[in-house]
C-alpha cells in the first residue's frame, strides 16, 4: 500500500502532510501552518517500462 503525502506550499513550512492527517481537518489545508495550497509528492517508487 502506497501512502500518499502532500507537501504544504509555503516557503517557510515545507512540511509533509498525509492524508490521513487531512482527513482529519475540516477542509482541505496544512495541520502545522495552516495554509490552503498543498501540492501532492511523487512517490520514491521509479517505475520502469520496457519500450519494443
Amino acid at each position: 500500500m502506497i501512502i500518499i503525502k502532500y507537501v504544504c506550499a509555503r516557503k517557510t513550512c515545507g512540511k509533509e502532510v498525509t492524508k490521513k492527517e487531512l482527513s482529519a481537518l475540516p477542509g482541505i489545508k496544512c495541520s502545522h501552518c495552516g495554509f490552503r495550497i498543498l501540492y501532492k509528492k511523487r512517490p520514491d517508487i521509479i517505475k520502469r517500462i520496457k519500450v519494443q
